[in-house]
């Protein structure tokens, strides 16, 4: 990058002194010439050749500009390279693609961020489930894949062999969040948000295994978005579910209700029948009284002999 911008500025900088030759050339002729013709063409030439090395110092000055701006990011990418050099500062970059992702899919009631077991221990981030708790931790072995990646074809077996180890150690690191006794499945997730060193780790087969034998399983930014959508969709279904039951439970206490107000009803009913029957027996004597009455009347209004 260096040497392909030292060589641009000086064939630029080649261009311009060429420029002044000319322009300087120029203006020797247009003293000899005595010609206003050859003079005003000489004249019109050299205000060309002004323009032109104008444009050039302009396109110089943008060069130089966009260069420094080069050099600036170059730096600032150098300085974000020398940072990862330090373990706890990956891990703190980890840790924070690791929450942006579960923020974007989940929930907030459906996970926790650095939740401490009481023990003491401390896991990147705790996802809730029906079925218990899933610890999800998240580790970056950059230095031993960098290592691996740049070793020669006699040396990489063995550079292949450290970076086996090294997260064959962070695998029990991670092992260690598996605690049923405080309410965790039986099982966690090592989250690798970097997909190269992820796709080498699902690769080896000793990895695969010992991941199963210690009861972790791998993910990383793509395949864990599969996982948390999964998660997603299970807490949907609970919810469903849970909504379900509160249905039925409402249904059948509707139905008692229903039932009891049948029987009310049934007893009303009853009720009702019994006051028409006596209503109709009022009436019935209501009826005869009256009659007897009109007959009192009758035998009132006889003459007596």
């Amino acid at each position: 990058m260096e040497f392909l911008t030292a060589l641009t500025l000086g064939a630029i900088l080649f261009v311009a002194l060429v420029l002044i030759y000319l322009l300087q050339k120029v203006s020797q002729l247009s003293v000899l010439l005595k010609g206003e013709e050859i003079l005003q063409r000489l004249e019109n030439q050299r205000g060309e050749l002004g323009a032109n090395l104008r444009s050039l110092d302009e396109r110089l000055h943008s060069i130089t500009t966009e260069v420094g701006g080069v050099k600036e990011v170059t730096g600032q990418l150098r300085d974000f390279q020398a940072s990862l050099k330090s373990q706890k500062l990956r891990g703190n970059v980890g840790e924070m693609v690791l929450e942006d992702l579960l923020h974007q899919v989940l929930p907030s009631g459906a996970y926790e961020t650095q939740f401490t077991f009481k023990g003491g221990r401390r896991v990147d981030a705790l996802l809730k489930t029906r079925q218990g708790t899933i610890p999800v931790d998240s580790k970056f072995p950059i230095e031993a894949f960098q290592r691996f990646a740049a070793a020669a074809e006699a040396e990489r077996e063995g550079a292949w062999r450290e970076l086996v180890r090294g997260v064959k150690k962070q695998m029990e690191e991670t092992a260690q969040y598996i605690l049923p006794g405080e309410g965790t499945v039986p099982f966690a997730l090592m989250y690798i948000p970097y997909e190269p060193i992820f796709q080498e780790i699902v690769a080896d087969g000793e990895l695969i295994r010992f991941g199963l034998e210690k009861k972790v399983f791998f993910t990383s930014p793509q395949t864990f978005m599969v996982t948390l959508q999964s998660i997603l969709l299970g807490l949907q279904r609970e919810k469903f579910a849970s909504q379900a039951v509160e249905i039925l439970q409402m249904l059948h206490s509707v139905s008692r209700d229903a039932s009891d107000f049948e029987i009310l009803l049934k007893r009303s009913a009853a009720q009702l029948t019994d006051s028409k029957s006596n209503m109709d027996r009022l009436l019935s004597s209501f009826s005869t009284l009256l009659a007897k009455l009109e007959s009192l009347k009758d035998i009132d209004a006889k003459p007596k002999s």
